[in-house]
């Protein structure tokens, strides 16, 4: 039995080019990383906007065991089955209750060990309508931890300070908080004295000749003009951001966390 868990989480997979990009370097990566499972954010797969069932079955045959989500989990209805069907596809906890969906799973590796995963979306500049990520997320995380001493949060938020917050809040419970949303990787992973890794944002898994996933003309204009414009998901420049963590899959504790950062070219 391996003492260590590898676990590899992409950053917001965005729109047609960051499912290709997966397409291509998913398995090649699990491969080089040697992770022991995967784990992708994928709220923007569809366009910049949602997931359906038919890129979750593909992110899933790319090497995506779990599937994380975030303020755009329910922009397709075609996923809502599929929310409540599938236990290793997350939306955020702390959504109202009566939503479709779950918010926190335990899946199990092939060689039987288990990973417990949370999801969960900030309040701050965001949707402070929202229940306290920080009480539900504390309180999921016990509850995991009677099955599992490894658990991984995504917590998809606006504001860098709420993310780091909830990561001390939580330190020595949880192995990782992994930041999503802003779709900027960050240069600031590390692992706090309790033993939780940390870093602000995973990043995009899409173009990076783009602002923020979208085309930079659209988004230009939005600001020059201040009147509504479609935005429309660029295809310009792929990129992969993802972070490895290191677990001791005895106490939970992280050993280590790795940004990577790779420019595609298409093969």
């Amino acid at each position: 039995m391996k003492s260590r868990m590898r676990i590899l989480f992409i950053g917001d997979i965005f729109g047609s080019i960051g499912r290709r990009v997966l397409a291509e370097r998913l398995g090649p990566l699990i491969e080089q990383q040697a992770a022991d499972v995967c784990i992708a954010n994928a709220e923007n797969a569809a366009g910049g906007w949602g997931c359906t069932v038919n890129i979750l079955k593909k992110l899933r045959k790319y090497g995506v065991q779990v599937v994380t989500g975030g303020n755009h989990s329910f922009a397709n209805k075609d996923i809502l089955p599929a929310l409540d069907a599938d236990p290793a596809l997350l939306r955020p906890l702390n959504l109202p209750p009566g939503n479709a969906g779950i918010g926190s799973t335990v899946y199990s590796l092939v060689d039987g060990r288990k990973l417990g995963i949370v999801n969960l979306q900030g309040r701050t500049f965001f949707n402070e309508a929202l229940d306290c990520p920080f009480r539900l997320g504390s309180a999921a995380i016990e509850q995991l931890r009677k099955q599992t001493p490894v658990i991984i949060v995504d917590f998809h938020a606006e504001a860098s300070s709420e993310k780091c917050a909830f990561a001390q809040y939580v330190d020595g419970t949880a192995s990782a908080v992994l930041g999503t949303h802003t779709h900027v990787q960050t240069a600031d992973e590390r692992i706090f004295p309790g033993g939780t890794a940390f870093i602000t944002d995973v990043g995009m898994t899409g173009p990076e000749r783009s602002v923020i996933g979208m085309k930079t003309e659209t988004i230009l204009r939005r600001f020059l003009l201040q009147t509504p414009v479609r935005f429309e998901p660029s295809d310009d420049g792929p990129m992969l951001n993802a972070v490895t963590v290191d677990v001791d899959d005895q106490t939970g504790k992280a050993n280590a966390i790795t940004r990577i950062f790779e420019r595609v070219r298409f093969s």
